[in-house]
C-alpha cells in the first residue's frame, strides 16, 4: 500500500518537476523584455499626459505673467491719474497760502508805513 501511495505521489509531482528547474539567462532576458514592454505600454500615455500638462502649465504661466504686467500698468496709471493731480493741487494750495501770507505781511507793512508817514506829518504840522 505504501508503494502505491509513493507512486501516486510521484505521478502527481512529475508534471511539476520542470517548474523546479533553474531559469536560464535567456529565460530571464525574455521575462525582462516582456516586463519592459508592459511598462512601456503603461508609461507612453503617462508621458503624453505629462507633455500636455506641461503645455497647460506654460500657458497658465504666460497668462499670469501678462496679468502681473497688467497690474503693474494699472498701478502706474492709478499713480498718474490719481495721486499726481492731488499732489499738484496740494502744492498749488500751499503756494496760494504762502502768497496770501506775503500779501498780508505787505499790507501790514504798508499800513505801518502809512501810519509812520501820518505821524511824521502830524509832527511837522504840530511840532
Amino acid at each position: 500500500m505504501l508503494k502505491y501511495i509513493l507512486c501516486f505521489s510521484l505521478c502527481l509531482f512529475a508534471p511539476a518537476m520542470p517548474s523546479f528547474a533553474d531559469l536560464t539567462q535567456q529565460d530571464l532576458n525574455e521575462i525582462r523584455k516582456v516586463i519592459k514592454e508592459e511598462i512601456e505600454k503603461e508609461i507612453t500615455p503617462i508621458k503624453t499626459e505629462m507633455a500636455s500638462v506641461k503645455r497647460e502649465v506654460a500657458r497658465v504661466r504666460g497668462k499670469l505673467d501678462r496679468f502681473g504686467e497688467n497690474i503693474i500698468w494699472f498701478a502706474a496709471i492709478f499713480v498718474v491719474v490719481g495721486i499726481i493731480p492731488q499732489r499738484i493741487i496740494a502744492w498749488r494750495k500751499r503756494k496760494i497760502r504762502l502768497q496770501e501770507k506775503q500779501i498780508q505781511e505787505k499790507k501790514i507793512q504798508a499800513d505801518l508805513i502809512a501810519e509812520a508817514e501820518k505821524l511824521k506829518q502830524q509832527r511837522t504840522v504840530n511840532p
